[in-house]
Formats: C-alpha cells, sequence, structure tokens
C-alpha cells in the first residue's frame, strides 16, 4: 500500500503533524537534505514562528538559503543503460544448445 502524501509538503520540506493522541505534540515543517554522505535538517515548529503560514515561510526562506551553498545532487549509474539484464546476455555466450522440454 503507498503512503498518502500529505498535501502540506513540498520538494525538501516535509510537514510533520502527530496524531492527537500523542503524548507530545508536534507540529511544523522540516527541512532535510541529503548530498553525498552528508545531510541537513531543520524544524520549524508552528509555535515557534508564530502559526503554520510563518513556519511555512521560514522553512521556504531557510531552503533557498542552503540550496545555494548545496553542491548539484547526484545519482547513482549502474553504467548499463541500454543494455540487456546480465542473465540475458550470458545465455547468448553459451556454446551450448538449449535443451527443449517436454
Amino acid at each position: 500500500m503507498r503512503k498518502r502524501s500529505n498535501p502540506d509538503s513540498e520538494q525538501n520540506i516535509k510537514r510533520i503533524d502527530t496524531k492527537p493522541r500523542a503524548k507530545k505534540q508536534t507540529h511544523g515543517f522540516q527541512v532535510h537534505f541529503v548530498r553525498g554522505s552528508s545531510t541537513g535538517t531543520r524544524m520549524f515548529s508552528d509555535a515557534v514562528y508564530g502559526g503554520k503560514e510563518q513556519a511555512r515561510k521560514a522553512a521556504r526562506k531557510y531552503r533557498r538559503e542552503v540550496m545555494g551553498d548545496l553542491p548539484p545532487r547526484t545519482t547513482l549509474s549502474t553504467g548499463r543503460k541500454g543494455k540487456a539484464p546480465a542473465t540475458k546476455t550470458a545465455a547468448k555466450k553459451s556454446s551450448k544448445p538449449a535443451k527443449k522440454k517436454r
């Protein structure tokens, strides 16, 4: 089952709202970055910033500032673009004829 995304979340910004029955309540926006082996996370609480919209604005401002300082995001590549899976390639190179099933 796919988790339903929060409509208040954005790229690199997650909305955090604990359930009402939790002992401690947390409401705010979390800014999270991963670049290479380093990560960065910062929480913008509704209570500290004076409400949901002010916390969202502070989180967006922080994201803009940090994005300018970070190196570009890279993705891992397997180097096998456009090639057939290894199992099919190995089967074609085999010198033995394939056995027929009856």
